[in-house]
């Protein structure tokens, strides 16, 4: 038998089992038997009603049970929070009246029995007066619920520290200022200090006790201020716990101790040792870790500017750690970051007046596609008649008049020819016209982009000049495309130069040779011109196509020279590079453009041209502004400005500057020198050949991109992380329809949070209107567009909507959906060219590019509609905003209130339009989640294998914060009060009332008790236990509605919803563990987006690494089945994890609306229906449930029985004979909790009906009877060692001279735990205390060596099973004394 076959032995589990196949984990109904086992009718008592309302019931409830009513119907939470408060309110002074009745008990005689001490009398008196009776009540009512019992502590909590601070804290002061002799006194140990307290000193000899006691570092009791003050005067210590109690710091001196003594005053000592650990938990570590978090904070806020300057290391490591990673600005300077954000939002600006070109020449095709044959036919050949449009449109240069760049209408020639053109074609003259008119439009808009360039300081020449140079860019450069690089962007090549014209620039290339006194034949010429096709490319900067071939000339500078065929036409005529030089004459440059393919494209040369000529004109406002920025801080701090408020200026003219300014900082050694698709000759950056640091510089290079390690810019971890992750997770989000439609209706609850929906009705619905207007064009242009429609041109925006729109992406409040801009930021991470390996990459892309065209198609439209769902609630949120700063300011002024600054607010000082509008951008981009203000170091997450989609909860988290704090700050202001007080109401109605409304409605509604929400979140997946859940009863079936899956603000509130749900399972435990485990699971879950795996890396995880299981055990193939088996499974299962669109619930709403089952289970259509939204209705599958939690079972009592032996068969000598002892205890502390869950479980498909007999057969099916009758009982089986085990271990001892670890000894000490542990029940604490069975060391034994035996009666013992040489079984060579052995073997008749 080899180890693993010892170490898995159970009673439950044998290591030849064949495990059954896995079920899914996700329940369905359990029917119940009887009809009379179905749920009570809807009844009015069961709704829930007002707020004001659920007060009054739980006032009336406390007063039913004083009065000794029976009250049956469930306690709401309000109902408990009611009850918390009442029962804290009493028990502040009854704690302070006990601390009396504890002291006088505590110093009287020893031998009074404990039920005649005077705290005993006091309690019985007490109980039955009224106020008893009604703290009774109250306490009953409160622990109804999780809230209710947080509640009742913290009003203890609060009650007590307000008693503290008047009476304890002021002494404390006083104290302090005899701080010499405090201080020696608690080095020495002396010093115990309360106010009021005169059991001190027995309380002081009490904690010195147990110092003694235990053995651990001294526990000193110094008992000073608010801390250790509140704690004596809380009543109900052992129930709220200390951090001492929570199994994780049971190595804490602060655990309580709860077994009542039998005399009165051991037992008041042991209250007040209780108050005392329990208070100075109070004092520590409560008090300076709040303390200390404050500080960081306010450090953060006060220097939040200047910190990463500051002097001391540590907080420039608060900055680099804590500040810097999750604040929107990175390592940015706050004017650097949004700096960028306005370039990114004029960026985003400019696309849309590209698009709005485009859409035009759209139009005008669909309607020339109508009108005659002929026109069709020039529609259906998109490239002869797109080269006429774009010959007309760029036809004619724009001039300089009046000292301006102006667009003087076309050449009348140009236009006569082109009107022409398509009259042949017969195409309409309203056809025609409108061309020309769009035409125009586009024109008079580059005209005006030019002018903005022009008025530029930094443009070092003259209007006359720069027009000359701008127009022979646009008409060389910007409106030329070539199929080399248009067409060969994927794998397989779409363009290939003829031969012909490989020839006649090969002929050229020998003749630029032999002119500089070269050789070169026509076969390596052909391989030149070869080498050029491949390697030509499209400046990124000025967008001109270059190529790069070896110099020839005898004096040239470089041995390659970078050749330009933009360059060779200047004001529309030729300038040729002259003899000796490459391209000489218009028949060579003709011939280069050939091997090219140019060609002429009207869309794209309006696009070329548009965002070149803007582009240039926001960075250029970039760069300026940045240095207006900082100097401006500069003059500021030179008049005695906060650094911490406003930052400090980043660019520097000398070196050292900027050292000693920046200090601690890493600073260019090469100052800046920054580009633009202008030539260096006329246009200098204003930033040019100033220094700063290497983060600020590089933010202004790449602007809003977060540039990547070496390892993430390399082709293997793209091709192998990157490209399946982000395709994975736009397969389960932009490419779903169903989530299309959950993300419409989730981003309306954005309207909520920030109280937007509190305005006049007809606002409501003339703002919503608006809204669609204005994303209009993503929303249903582009999906009438891609069916083809003729009259998609109906879908257009307004002017004055596309100017709304186009205003709200300048300032960064649309286009930022979370989902969308992260996958932007993957896939442009995928696509990069960083790496060393240049012809990897561009041939990685070509891998990316083929095939891909079409998908690229359907992606962008579902991608503009992921966007314009989004952006339609932005658009409201900014329209509401706004309504709101206007109406404020309207009523300040009509009541003639004061502003902020004293003033009264009059017609003359209200802010513009446009500064109400640019207020109201900025609240939105505060408070709605915008990708615009992730961190760089979550924005880092997507490349990493973990985390989907980390920017979401991230941003919900910043704009939860803003929202607040945006409200606060809307109070203190006499103007926009209404609308902090109104923001704050839809918050907390956000966070609060609607989960709490669901979930009560949904229990009044369908008649479930608390009893059975807290069943079926027993029964609930791993993914769902701690989400809002929506209890529903339908047809005799339980289901349930995860309201966090399509409520994304429950991100907020989950770590409260975690916590509460952690106390709710068991409300009869200690607050403070139960709170502690909570918060745990809490922060896991806060975390959880960051750090859990990607969609891609689980798949991979589940197959390789899992070993074909997926994380929550279910398994992909049976390990039994052969390798091809296997590999498909892991195919099917991949494809079916991975595939594009909402597959599974279209399977299933498919197989609902034809009446047929998926895997047994069937579903039904308005249950589907509803997750479009989010909120699907899950069926509970009780038998599946408990069968996948049956597996479960083994599966970790594997792991557990593992434990036990861990590291003791290594083959290395074990010098610790306690260390099997103490994992066989831990092992048995895992298993506790493992039979606790199962034995909810039990409880839990009881509750919703499943029968004793059925459950019985469920755990029969799955060879778990055993398991079973254990569970029934509510007992514990520990687990027992083998013989098999100690055959195991023996022989290893033997066979290599080394002790062992399963001697004797230790065998006995386990025989007496397991035996121990057959006491201990399921859902209990742990009975056992680990110190009680550790050995002690061996001492040399004086026991005699047994006298002479006789030899055995070998036919006797060959007939015992087991029975090994000596007579005896493994186990009673362990475990019997010499004297039970000799018994034994007497019974055996071998003595």
């Amino acid at each position: 038998m080899d180890e693993t076959d010892v170490l898995y032995e159970d009673e439950f589990l044998t290591p030849d089992e064949e495990e059954k196949e896995d079920l899914e984990l996700i329940p369905e109904e359990a029917k119940p038997e009887k009809e009379e086992d179905s749920r009570p009718f809807l009844s009015p008592k069961n709704v829930t009603g007002t707020l004001m309302e659920e007060q009054i019931r739980g006032f009336s409830k406390i007063i039913d049970k004083v009065q000794g009513k029976e009250v049956e119907e469930d306690v709401s939470t309000v109902e408990s929070l009611i009850g918390g408060a009442a029962s804290a309110g009493i028990k502040v002074p009854k704690g302070l009246v006990t601390f009396g009745t504890l002291l006088y008990d505590a110093l009287q005689e020893e031998g009074i029995p404990v039920e005649e001490s005077a705290t005993a009398q006091f309690n019985e008196f007490f109980e039955q007066t009224t106020l008893g009776k009604i703290e009774k009540a109250a306490e009953e009512v409160a622990d109804e619920t999780a809230a209710g019992k947080i509640t009742e502590a913290i009003g203890q909590l609060y009650g007590a520290g307000k008693i503290a601070k008047k009476t304890i804290v002021p002494v404390v002061e006083v104290a302090s200022k005899n701080a010499r002799k405090l201080v020696n006194a608690i080095k020495t140990g002396r010093y115990v200090k309360t106010t009021n307290n005169i059991n001190a000193a027995r309380a002081a000899k009490k904690a010195a006790d147990l110092n003694k006691i235990t053995g651990k570092d001294k526990f000193i009791a110094i008992a000073v201020g608010g801390g250790v003050g509140g704690g004596f005067i809380v009543s109900d210590i052992e129930d709220i716990g200390t951090f001492g109690d929570w199994d994780f710091l049971d190595f804490l001196p602060t655990g309580l101790d709860r077994e009542q003594k039998e005399k009165g005053a051991d037992d008041a000592q042991r209250q007040l040792l209780n108050r005392l650990k329990f208070g100075a938990e109070m004092g520590f570590p409560i008090i300076p870790a709040v303390v200390g978090t404050g500080k960081i904070g306010k450090l953060i806020v006060q220097k939040g500017k200047d910190i990463a300057y500051s002097d001391s290391m540590l907080e420039r490591w608060v900055d680099r750690f804590i500040a810097k990673p999750f604040r929107s600005r990175s390592n940015k300077s706050q004017e650097l970051f949004d700096g960028i954000q306005k370039l990114e939002g004029k960026k985003s600006a400019i696309k849309i007046l590209t698009k709005d070109a485009s859409r035009n020449f759209d139009d005008s095709l669909r309607q020339i596609s109508k009108e005659t044959s002929g026109a069709a036919q020039a529609v259906k050949d998109p490239e002869a008649f797109s080269k006429i449009v774009s010959d007309f449109i760029f036809g004619t240069d724009d001039v300089v008049s009046k000292k301006n760049i102006i667009f003087p209408g076309f050449n009348k020639k140009v236009l006569k020819k082109f009107t022409e053109t398509l009259e042949k074609l017969g195409v309409s003259k309203k056809s025609i016209n409108k061309i020309v008119a769009d035409s125009s439009d586009f024109r008079v808009t580059a005209a005006g982009l030019k002018n903005l360039i022009a008025s530029s300081k930094n443009i070092t020449v003259g209007k006359e000049k720069l027009n000359k140079i701008l127009n022979e860019r646009v008409k060389n450069i910007l409106a030329v495309d070539y199929r080399i690089i248009d067409d060969n962007r994927g794998l397989f090549n779409g363009y290939v130069p003829t031969s012909e014209n490989i020839n006649l620039v090969a002929k050229i290339l020998q003749r630029y040779a032999r002119e500089n006194s070269r050789s070169l034949d026509n076969e390596t010429a052909v391989k030149l011109v070869n080498d050029i096709t491949k390697n030509a490319f499209k400046d990124k900067t000025t967008n001109a196509l270059v190529f790069d071939i070896g110099e020839m000339s005898a004096i040239a500078d470089k041995p390659v020279q970078r050749i330009n065929i933009g360059r060779y036409i200047s004001s529309g005529k030729f300038k040729g590079d002259g003899r000796g030089g490459l391209i000489q004459t218009t028949s060579d440059l003709a011939a280069f453009k050939k091997l090219f393919g140019e060609y002429k494209n009207a869309q794209n040369g309006i696009y070329n041209v548009m965002t070149d000529l803007a582009e240039t004109v926001a960075r250029d406002n970039f760069y300026t502004q940045l240095l207006k920025d900082s100097d401006n801080i500069a003059k500021i701090l030179k008049a005695g400005g906060d650094a911490g408020k406003i930052g400090r200026p980043i660019f520097f003219k000398n070196y050292n500057d900027a050292v000693t300014n920046l200090p601690y900082q890493k600073i260019i050694k090469v100052p800046l020198s920054l580009k633009t698709a202008l030539p260096d000759t006329i246009y200098k950056s204003p930033l040019d050949g100033y220094f700063t640091t290497e983060p600020f510089a590089e933010a202004i290079r790449v602007g809003d991109a977060v540039v990547g390690s070496a390892l993430t810019r390399s082709l293997a971890y793209r091709m192998l992380n990157l490209i399946p992750k982000g395709l994975s997770q736009a397969a389960k989000t932009i490419l779903g329809p169903f989530t299309h439609a959950r993300n419409f209706f989730s981003s309306m609850f954005t309207t909520i949070h920030r109280g937007n929906v509190l305005i006049p009705p007809a606002k409501i619905a003339e703002f919503i209107n608006r809204s669609r207007k204005a994303v209009q064009p993503q929303l249903l242009y582009r999906a009438a567009s891609a069916l083809n429609l003729k009259d998609a041109a109906k879908f257009r925006n307004m002017p004055e909507d596309q100017a709304l729109y186009q205003f709200l992406l300048e300032e960064g409040v649309v286009n930022q959906n979370i989902v969308k801009r992260e996958l932007e930021g993957i896939f442009s991470d995928i696509a990069q060219v960083r790496t060393a390996n240049m012809s990897a990459d561009q041939f990685f892309n070509k891998i990316l590019n083929t095939g891909t065209r079409k998908f690229k198609q359907i992606y962008d439209v579902a991608q503009d509609l992921y966007t314009a769902e989004d952006d339609l609630f932005r658009v409201y949120n900014f329209l509401a905003e706004f309504y709101k700063l206007d109406n404020a300011f309207n009523v300040a002024i009509k009541r003639g209130i004061k502003g902020a600054d004293g003033r009264v607010v009059t017609q003359a000082n209200k802010p513009s339009e446009l500064e109400l509008m640019k207020e109201a951008a900025q609240i939105v981009r505060e408070t709605v989640p915008n990708y615009a203000y992730v961190s760089d170091f979550v924005k880092g997450v997507r490349r990493s294998p973990l985390g989907s989609f980390a920017a979401f909860p991230a941003e919900i988290y910043r704009t939860g914060t803003n929202t607040t704090a945006r409200a606060l700050f809307e109070i203190k202001d006499p103007v926009r009060k209404q609308i902090g007080y109104n923001s704050l109401i839809g918050q907390g109605f956000t966070y609060a009332v609607l989960p709490t409304v669901a979930v009560e409605g949904f229990r009044g509604l369908y008649g479930i008790t608390r009893d059975q929400v807290a069943a079926i979140r027993e029964v609930l997946p791993t993914w769902s236990e701690d989400n809002t859940i929506l209890p529903v009863y339908e047809d005799g079936k339980y289901k349930y509605i995860d309201f966090s899956h399509g409520f994304f603000y429950d991100t907020m509130i989950q770590p409260v919803q975690t916590t509460l749900s952690q106390v709710s399972r068991d409300l009869d435990k200690p607050l403070v563990p139960q709170l502690l485990d909570g918060m745990v699971k809490s922060t896991a879950k806060v975390f959880e987006p960051f750090i859990q795996e990607s969609i891609w890396t689980g798949v991979v995880l589940d197959i390789l690494a899992r070993d074909g299981r997926t994380k929550e055990g279910r398994q992909i193939w049976n390990p039994r089945s052969s390798p091809g088996d296997k590999f498909a499974g892991a195919i099917e299962y991949a494809a079916k994890e991975l595939s594009p669109g909402s597959r599974e619930q279209l399977v299933r709403l498919y197989k609902a609306l034809t009446d047929q089952t998926v895997k047994g289970e069937k579903y039904e259509i308005p249950d589907e229906l509803m997750g479009l939204f989010g909120f699907r209705k899950v069926p509970l599958n009780l038998e599946k449930t408990l069968n996948f939690r049956i597996q479960e079972f083994k599966r970790n009592e594997r792991d557990e029985r593992n434990l036990i032996y861990q590291g003791t068969r290594t083959g290395d000598p074990i010098d610790d004979e306690n260390k099997i002892i103490r994992q066989y205890i831990e092992a048995n502390k895992q298993r506790l909790e493992t039979f606790s869950k199962m034995r909810r479980l039990y409880d839990a498909v009881k509750v919703l009906g499943m029968r004793d007999r059925k459950i019985s057969e469920e755990f029969k099916d799955r060879n778990a009877e055993n398991l079973y009758n254990f569970i029934e009982n509510n007992k514990f089986k520990p687990f027992s060692i083998s013989e098999n085990v100690i055959e195991a271990y023996a022989k290893d001892s033997k066979e290599k001279g080394i002790p062992n670890p399963l001697n004797r000894r230790v065998l006995r000490t386990l025989g007496k735990i397991e035996r121990a542990l057959y006491r201990q029940r399921l859902n209990n604490e742990f009975i056992l205390n680990e110190e009680d069975y550790l050995l002690a060391p061996k001492e040399t034994s004086m026991v005699p060596p047994l006298p002479e035996q006789p030899m055995p009666n070998v036919s006797v013992a060959q007939q015992t099973p087991n029975v090994m040489q000596t007579g005896l079984t493994p186990t009673e060579q362990a475990l019997l004394s010499e004297e039970e052995r000799m018994i034994a073997l007497r019974n055996r008749g071998l003595v």
